[in-house]
């Protein structure tokens, strides 16, 4: 992947996670560039999609979807600002607030390249494959992939969402109506550094025969194999997204982040993942999100992705 053939795309919409401070994550990465004396980010043509004002009023109006009106909102500016980079010729580098931003991003990436397949990588601490109909929280980034998939696992039910959620949910999963395209194919889905999850989540994967790698199975096998692996899975697929949230990271590397947890990927695993998928031909898009500056110190986490992309840009 060539720089002069990447557009930035910075989304700094939060509402789809419980802590306020991811939507500073896409300047903090930037800041922290330049105090690095690195200036590859600044060179390179950005698009900066800004949240609207939300309240405490939003939040809680539905708790089992919280801001989801402002969510539905972010995600069709989302979607627009990356599928006219793809068809105009760019690879989005996404610098997203929290992960509720993949949903929109990925049905860019699909729509732009429809009739083609497109694969996803997600790596993630977290499944992210709740529902209105599962969701312990009512925090939309942890229902970001079952929104793209488009099963709302109500086999393994434990909320009574009523009918005014399932119409917003129904217009958040289609981009407010922009998104054409079908629901993302379960095996184009692999999953890189999973440890915390609820019951309801793993049993959506299993049924549907979504792939898993744990941060368990890339300590044992080594993240070289796990990722050439994915690839092999995926090879049916002509596009990838590769979505990488920071909470993927071990803890000790960084905790700005909104949900971090033990036993994480170390440095030389992301940075595999960076050397080899970010340049990987089929990259069609590739997302870094959930830095949350505001429960950093020296902002450690946006400078440890700095880090991971100069080697590979």
């Amino acid at each position: 992947m060539k720089n002069e053939s990447i557009k930035i795309i910075k989304t700094c919409f939060e509402f789809g996670a419980g802590k306020h401070g991811a939507g500073l994550g896409p300047d903090a990465v930037m800041t922290a560039a330049r105090h690095m004396g690195l200036s590859f980010l600044d060179k390179i043509d950005a698009v900066e999609l800004e949240p609207e004002e939300t309240g405490a009023e939003d939040r809680n109006r539905f708790p089992l979807a919280r801001h989801i009106d402002s969510i539905i909102n972010a995600t069709e500016s989302n979607y627009k600002a990356v599928y006219e980079a793809c068809r105009n010729g760019f690879t989005p580098l996404i610098f997203s607030g929290d992960h509720s931003n993949a949903i929109g991003c990925i049905s860019g990436v699909m729509d732009a390249f429809a009739g083609k397949q497109t694969g996803v990588i997600w790596v993630d601490a977290h499944l992210d494959l709740h529902s209105p109909f599962t969701t312990p929280s009512g925090n939309i980034h942890g229902m970001a992939l079952n929104a793209l998939l488009g099963d709302n696992n109500t086999q393994e039910q434990v909320n009574q969402p009523d009918a005014e959620i399932l119409e917003k949910w129904a217009l958040l999963k289609s981009c407010n109506g922009r998104f054409k395209g079908a629901a993302l194919p379960a095996e184009n889905i692999v999953f890189i550094g999973v440890r915390d999850f609820e019951e309801q989540e793993i049993k959506l994967a299993e049924r549907l025969g979504i792939k898993i790698y744990t941060a368990a199975q890339v300590r044992q096998n080594g993240i070289s194999a796990i990722v050439t692996e994915t690839l092999n899975h995926l090879q049916h697929c002509d596009w990838l997204y590769v979505s990488y949230d920071v909470d993927s990271q071990d803890p000790e590397i960084s905790a700005g982040t909104g949900t971090p947890v033990e036993n994480g990927l170390l440095t030389p695993d992301s940075q595999e993942i960076f050397d080899r998928l970010f340049p990987h031909p089929k990259t069609a898009a590739f997302e870094i999100t959930e830095i949350n500056p505001l429960l950093d110190s020296e902002n450690r986490m946006a400078t440890s992705v700095v880090n991971l992309l100069k080697r590979v840009m």
